[in-house]
């Protein structure tokens, strides 16, 4: 769980530098962001298990691991780091900050940020591997997403759900739409 933290710390500073306008001093405000990040960064629930299938142009990437939950900066992100290798990562982001208390479905769409609908969630297939860096994501007509809450665990299944491949890093034939599938249980407390 604390991979998955790390992770996304990592992944919430890059954004968040991004968003930030120019300083003087690059240092003073890379500080600033790792300060509010952590301060806004806690655990969700209990880890549960993750296994998640991509398929693109009929090879299939496996992520199996631990699946866990974070909140930072006001949204909630339930990811499956590869337990062989951690910069393998599936996420789900929700526009929200609370795990689903109740059987729910979700609309996925292209991106939650600055998104003010609890109902919509985005999805996004990443292996970071520097020699063949691997991103795909959702957009508005990827589908729907279904939670089944039942008491303490919580557990989403899906299956050839389409993710669409990053224009920047996907390179030849990984450069396709791509489907995934799979199963997670994650434990609110």
């Amino acid at each position: 769980m604390k991979k998955l933290i790390v992770i996304f710390i990592a992944i919430n500073l890059v954004l968040v530098s991004c968003k930030q306008k120019k300083t003087d001093d690059i240092n003073t405000t890379i500080e600033q962001n790792m300060d509010e990040i952590k301060s806004s960064t806690a655990e969700q629930g209990k880890a549960g298990n993750g296994k998640i299938s991509l398929i693109c142009n009929g090879k299939t990437y496996e992520i199996n691991g631990v699946c866990g939950a974070v909140t930072s900066m006001g949204s909630l992100t339930i990811a499956v780091p590869d337990d062989s290798f951690p910069a393998k990562v599936f996420t789900i982001n929700f526009a929200n900050n609370e795990l689903p208390s109740t059987t729910s479905s979700y609309n996925i769409v292209q991106s939650v940020y600055d998104d003010k609908d609890a109902t919509h969630v985005s999805l996004s297939y990443a292996d970071m591997r520097s020699t063949s860096t691997m991103i795909w994501e959702s957009d508005s007509k990827t589908g729907k997403l279904d939670f089944i809450a039942n008491g303490n665990e919580i557990k989403c299944n899906f299956e050839n759900l389409a993710l669409q491949p990053s224009l920047m890093y996907n390179k030849g034939e990984l450069n396709a739409p791509a489907t995934i599938s799979g199963e997670l249980t994650i434990y609110k407390n």
